[in-house]
């Protein structure tokens, strides 16, 4: 019994320092970052850019002060997202910050209102489609989650949108994913003829962090501090564990959470081109 008690407490333990800083921040003043900044300010320019920063570190407020900048000059944007959830979500977002003063419309598979606003949100594929009838009514394109440049089925989709925009058009690109910036970078500026920025921040402002659901113990994390499986998890799955394709390895994560693989890391997040433009992304190990 006492064994027992001393493990319940010792994964409690573990769950609060697992759990520790989650919440409401406290309120402070906002202070722009000087990568934001550096993004704004080339956008203002009419110069591509490239933006590439974690998860939680202020990519949508470039879109947002880049968008505000347009619209009081009488210009309209448009903000693209891969999904129609994200786009549906980003829609309400953007009336809050910009009606009654501006219009804000929505264009997916499923919803379309006021196409002809000051800002408009889209799936990237209606934008592709608007681009294929000869519109190029926007002075601003913001293409979200450009990393699905390398998806195998979708990743034209990107590709075309890059080639098809109009030169006198500005685009932001937004990833948090994307490892091989100056290659992409170097052949948007080779496609569209005009400079392309890259702006870059490493240091992620939300600390990620892997845990597990346990269906005794609940949340608990994926791994201790000296990057060994938890025994609980590793317990529960049995001695050995299963990867991401079903091969048993041995239970070891770096300090990240990530599996250490034999001869090391896994890699991943380059995106990668199609060599004839024609959308053959792809991922490279």
């Amino acid at each position: 019994m006492k064994r027992s008690i001393l493990k319940d407490s010792a994964i409690e333990e573990s769950r609060e320092r697992f759990l520790s800083g989650i919440g409401v921040p406290k309120k402070e003043d906002f202070v722009v970052d000087d990568f934001q900044r550096q993004a704004i300010d080339n956008l203002a320019n009419g110069i591509d850019t490239l933006v590439v920063a974690p998860t939680g570190s202020g990519k949508t407020f470039i879109a947002i002060e880049a968008m505000r900048h347009l619209i009081k000059q009488g210009q309209h944007a448009v903000y693209t997202t891969p999904l129609k959830a994200l786009s549906n979500t980003k829609y309400s977002e953007f009336q809050r910050i910009f009606a009654p003063d501006y219009t804000v419309g929505l264009l997916t598979g499923d919803r379309k209102i006021e196409g002809d606003s000051d800002v408009v949100i889209a799936t990237t594929e209606i934008y592709r489609n608007e681009l294929y009838k000869g519109s190029g009514r926007y002075s601003l394109v913001i293409l979200d989650e450009v990393h699905y440049i390398a998806d195998p089925q979708r990743g034209a989709v990107w590709e075309e949108s890059i080639i098809l925009t109009p030169h006198s058009t500005t685009l932001l690109m937004l990833s948090a994913s994307i490892s091989n910036a100056e290659e992409i970078a170097a052949w948007i500026e080779e496609t569209r003829n005009k400079e392309c920025r890259i702006v870059m921040k490493k240091e992620r402002p939300v600390e990620l962090r892997y845990g597990f659901m346990h269906p005794k113990f609940g949340v608990i994390p994926l791994a201790d501090e000296k990057g060994h499986l938890s025994p609980e998890v590793s317990h529960f799955y049995g001695s050995l564990s299963l990867d991401e394709t079903g091969t048993r390895v041995k239970g070891r994560f770096d300090r990240n959470g990530e599996r250490e693989a034999r001869g090391g890391r896994r890699g991943g997040g380059r995106a990668q081109r199609g060599r004839d433009g024609r959308g053959r992304g792809s991922r490279r190990p």
